[in-house]
């Protein structure tokens, strides 16, 4: 199946997510923080990035960005449970402006997850407006 770079700061998400990714066949390479997951984006062939938006030391909207400008074609999907000062709808809104693949709320189901994967690898890149 699919090589998948899963971003996201807290641990047990990470743990969650990739057990889901794994069931559905997927090869995960994880990263803790957005700036980890721009440098494994350097050294890795990846076909999807799934990353958190709100995560210290570089947040997700900085992953997209920098995602595009090395490929733009790779496909992304944005996670969110929110943050204290931006809703969770909010920030799944910036991240469909920035033309990610697909958006996902937390918590966020094996179903919903692998669904939204395989849409997003089935699915033409989407057109980056960055």
């Amino acid at each position: 199946m699919a090589r998948i770079l899963l971003i996201d700061d807290d641990p047990q998400v990470r743990t969650v997510l990739k057990g889901f990714l794994q069931i559905g066949g997927h090869r995960v390479i994880e990263a803790e923080n957005g700036r980890q997951g721009q440098r494994r984006l350097l050294d890795e062939q990846v076909d999807l990035v799934i990353t958190d938006i709100v995560m210290p030391e570089s947040d997700g909207f900085e992953v997209i960005m920098s995602s595009a400008r090395k490929d733009s074609s790779l496909k992304i999907i944005a996670i969110t449970g929110g943050s204290p000062n931006l809703t969770q709808q909010t920030l799944l809104t910036i991240a469909q402006r920035m033309s990610v693949s697909k958006v996902l709320a937390k918590p966020v189901t094996c179903e919903a997850l692998l669904t939204a994967v395989q849409d997003a690898l089935a699915a033409p890149a989407p057109q980056q407006l960055l």
